[in-house]
């Protein structure tokens, strides 16, 4: 466990003091603040963002601390200001509503409060998160034993223990997560859907076609037949990975031995598909060393899939709540839980409802069993076999006739005024 120094200490405490005193500022009713995990420019408060910059329901501005995530908003003469400018600072402190996907630190820890702290969170969660975390890293944030150490976590976990005011919710199921998880009552969450998940259906001529999305040679040398470059080859599948972070492997690259990545080259080029690999932020880095395989395309690096989810043919994932965004789309899914027993010893428990799940998906443990799963008729079939727990696992995470995010947040919102 990291020692804190009487310094360190000190910051602490007058970043807490900030923290309180930042209540005492007027906050707008008409602006609303944006930001996201990492600095991106990514997930449900991204397209809670951009819907509002077209509706223009309510001022809103994006706050960031990247500046490559400036001049891309600037150019697009979308509202954004760097956290620690001055008109950052103006508006973290003056602004009534804060949307983040993670904590409040996506936009301004220091001075949110007195704002209204809307957690749009970024995943429908399988496994434990937050306050209902016990093992793994994350439970000496959220569960500290004995009082020096929760208030330990108080000061320098700041952020990670600051209740939100709202949530949206989709389902019952969801309101006993969020409700636990965040230390919520029902009267905290409103019954929606998110925005990332709505964006594209409410305007469908937004959708990213693949071609535009990815540079990369190998996407487009597989439009072309070798032997005739006039003559279209057939659009290849679109596999993707997405796996969960695994935040207790502290050395080493895990995926390394979980795949034999020239193997999984060859099958690829051999069936016509593509394989587009999106590692967690927190350790993208270890699909640098992937991109050298044919077929097979790092995009870790893009803001998020939801442009072009809607044309992916194989999902493949293990904890990750993707596959639950996916499931709308009749999307055909495998879980590949390469490491189960140590990811749910030494990371992070699952909630008691995953295990008793309806079956929407074939689970692999190891990458035989995988590499099968990747035949293009296995592929095809999989829609057909689980239509039934696809849609009653469906119901279950998002209801039914559940509201659009954009339309239950503008009515919980009300009427603006200038």
């Amino acid at each position: 466990m990291m020692k804190h120094s009487a310094i360190d200490w000190t910051k602490a405490i007058i970043r807490k003091l900030i923290y309180m005193l930042a209540a005492l500022s007027p906050r707008s009713a008409n602006k609303a603040l944006c930001g996201s995990y990492k600095e991106g420019f990514c997930d449900n408060s991204k397209y809670l963002y951009l819907h509002w910059q077209q509706t223009q329901f309510i001022r809103c501005i994006w706050i960031t601390g990247n500046p490559q995530v400036i001049k891309q908003l600037q150019s697009k003469n979308l509202e954004v200001y760097y956290r620690w400018s001055l008109r950052g600072i103006y508006h973290a402190l003056t602004a009534k509503y804060y949307f983040y996907n993670s904590y409040i630190g996506d936009i301004n820890q220091w001075l949110a409060n007195g704002s209204t702290k809307v957690n749009l969170w970024h995943g429908l969660p399988m496994k434990k998160i937050e306050f209902d975390i016990n093992t793994g890293p994350m439970a000496q944030v959220f569960n500290p034993k004995g009082k020096l150490e929760t208030c330990k976590q108080w000061l320098f976990a700041h952020q990670q223990r600051i209740t939100p005011d709202l949530m949206l919710s989709p389902s019952a199921l969801i309101d006993s997560l969020f409700s636990s998880a965040f230390k919520l009552d029902k009267t905290q969450l409103i019954r929606a859907t998110n925005p990332r998940t709505d964006y594209y259906a409410l305007y469908t001529s937004k959708r990213q076609p693949l071609d535009k999305i990815f540079t990369s040679n190998k996407f487009d040398s597989m439009q072309q037949n070798g032997n005739d470059a006039s003559k279209q080859a057939p659009q290849p599948s679109i596999i993707l990975y997405v796996p969960s972070w695994r935040d207790s492997h502290k050395q080493g690259n895990p995926y390394n031995s979980a795949f034999d990545w020239q193997q999984l080259s060859n099958h690829l080029v051999a069936n016509n598909q593509l394989f587009l690999l999106r590692l967690h932020p927190n350790e993208a880095s270890l699909a640098d060393e992937l991109t050298e395989y044919a077929n097979i395309i790092n995009i870790s690096q893009l803001e998020d899939v939801y442009g072009f989810l809607q044309q992916v043919d194989l999902l493949i994932t293990d904890y990750s709540s993707l596959f639950i965004d996916a499931l709308p789309l009749n999307t055909p899914i495998c879980f590949y839980r390469f490491d189960e027993a140590h990811y749910q010893q030494d990371c992070r428990d699952m909630y008691d409802y995953a295990a008793k799940l309806p079956d929407i998906a074939p689970k692999c443990t190891y990458f035989d069993e995988l590499l099968t799963q990747l035949m293009p008729e296995t592929i095809a079939k999989q829609q057909k076999d689980y239509q039934e727990g696809y849609r009653n696992v469906s119901e279950l995470f998002w209801g039914r006739e559940t509201p659009n995010a954009f339309e239950a947040l503008e009515e919980k919102i009300g009427p603006r005024t200038e």
